[in-house]
């Protein structure tokens, strides 16, 4: 809790799920992100508007939570009370457990491994 101290950015994300970072984490990550991308390019302003118009500001409770307007609802697909959280290196997402269930199984099916060689590859 303690790096949320000073409040919490949670804003729509790439994939259907939410990002939540420390407050005066939020424009370092959109600049490491998004900061490499030409505004005169119509994609990279699209997807940077997206993720900045979706980005709101949030105080913990005393329970330590971050309450989720509606609207970051909507967009990650919660429906009901429950969420799954993961840590991503330097950021969480949230998810509605469903959504992330069938991606889940989605890339079993296709095969992890194979999802794996190929990223590989790519970084090599």
């Amino acid at each position: 809790r303690e790096p949320f101290e000073k409040g919490a950015m949670v804003g729509w994300w790439i994939d259907e799920c939410l990002v939540v970072v420390p407050s005066d984490d939020w424009a370092p990550l959109v600049d490491r992100t998004f900061g490499t991308m030409s505004v005169l390019d119509d994609e990279a302003r699209e997807l940077s508007r997206f993720i900045i118009a979706g980005a709101f500001t949030h105080d913990l409770d005393k329970q330590g939570r971050i309450p989720l307007t509606a609207e970051l609802r909507e967009h990650a697909g919660i429906t009901g009370s429950k969420v799954r959280l993961i840590g991503v290196g330097e950021y969480l997402e949230i998810w509605d457990p469903a959504r992330l269930s069938e991606r889940f199984a989605t890339l079993r099916r296709e095969g992890v491994s194979n999802h794996a060689k190929r990223l590989a590859a790519r970084v090599a």
